[in-house]
């Protein structure tokens, strides 16, 4: 089990985390959850300012929550804020294997920060959800090394490995994976979180042929 550490909850009540453990089939490119991924940029791009995205519940909480930790929200965004402000900008969505466009699909649509990690790569079975420790640092995906100090991050025997900002080079979904654990991290408590767990179950079936070994929420 992921436990959410004491620090978390008194500095931010309303923490919870959607739990998905899955075994998967790597796909490079998948054309049907590209096009889905694609449909919704259009529609979003076409309906929203990007003033408009800091609003967003999801969003708007997680903004809340970073500011509680001490860290700049504008500075250290949300994966999903980062993702949404890339397609009003007309900057588009990469595309990276099926089990990571899933992971940023479900992002996009819900507004929440997710984290999918190489299950394999984590050491040990206990898992923390905590504050990064002051001057601590990781590689992030695509981002060299990240300032996490004050970022709420996953922590294993080894140290942290994953943030709702980005997560860390040393766990991340490669053409190898065939574990993955899939987190959807809310700081809007319970609210619409089993709903967005069942669609990303849903997704990671359809498009990863997943087969689901694990689901729980915590907070």
């Amino acid at each position: 089990m992921i436990k959410i550490t004491s620090t978390i909850h008194q500095l931010y009540p309303s923490t919870a985390l959607g739990i998905i453990e899955a075994n998967v089939s790597i796909q490079k490119k998948n054309n049907e959850l590209i096009n889905k991924m694609e449909e919704f940029a259009t529609q979003f791009k076409s309906n929203n300012a990007i003033e408009a995205i800091a609003q967003i519940p999801a969003i708007n909480d997680t903004r809340s929550a970073y500011r509680a930790f001490g860290k700049e929200p504008a500075r250290y965004r949300v994966s999903s804020e980062a993702l949404l402000r890339r397609i009003v900008q007309g900057k588009g969505l990469y595309y990276i294997n099926n089990v990571v466009d899933v992971n940023n699909l479900v992002s996009i649509e819900s507004g929440h920060g997710i984290c999918c990690f190489d299950r394999t790569k984590i050491e040990g079975d206990d898992i923390l959800f905590t504050i990064a420790d002051e001057g601590e640092t990781y590689k992030g995906i695509g981002k060299g090394e990240l300032n996490i100090s004050k970022l709420p991050v996953f922590k294993d025997e080894k140290g942290s490995f994953g943030s709702p900002t980005s997560d860390s080079q040393r766990t991340m979904i490669t053409d190898s994976t065939s574990k993955i654990l899939f987190i959807i991290v809310s700081f809007s408590g319970n609210r619409h979180l089993d709903h967005n767990c069942q669609k990303a179950k849903d997704y990671l079936q359809t498009y990863c042929n997943a087969e689901i070994t694990n689901y729980y929420i915590v907070g």
